[in-house]
Parts: structure tokens; sequence; C-alpha cells
């Protein structure tokens, strides 16, 4: 079996878009950052007038684009 360059199918703001207009129902994540780190997520949130969940679902479908071929 070769390995082969294939584009997705989907572009990060399709899957982004996806994810942001789903019925589907939503699952809580919860992790453990440094005060400092918080700090710095909620005010770049504020600055961009977006929930930290928004910024967070689309760091995860960036993440996982990069393996939607295995």
């Amino acid at each position: 079996m070769a390995l082969t360059a294939k584009r997705p199918s989907r572009t990060k703001d399709q899957l982004l878009e996806e994810v942001r207009d789903t019925n589907e129902p939503k699952k809580r994540l919860n992790a453990d950052v440094e005060a400092s780190l918080y700090r710095r997520i909620k005010a770049r949130a504020v600055v961009e007038e977006r929930s930290i969940s928004d910024i967070t679902r689309q760091i995860w479908v960036e993440y996982l684009s990069k393996y939607l071929n295995e």
C-alpha cells in the first residue's frame, strides 16, 4: 500500500462551521491549565468577542484536521 498526499475534502473553515452549526448534543470537556494561561485565554476571547468554548472547539477541529486521512 503506497502512501499518498491527498487533500482533505473539507477545509478547516468548513469543519469548524459543521461543529458550530450542529444540533448534536454537546459533551463537557474539562482541562486543568495554569491560572496565567487561563487569564491569557480569557483576555483573547474578550478581544475576539468569542467564548472560550468556541475557541477551544476551533483549536480541536484544526488539530484533528491534521489526521483526517488516518
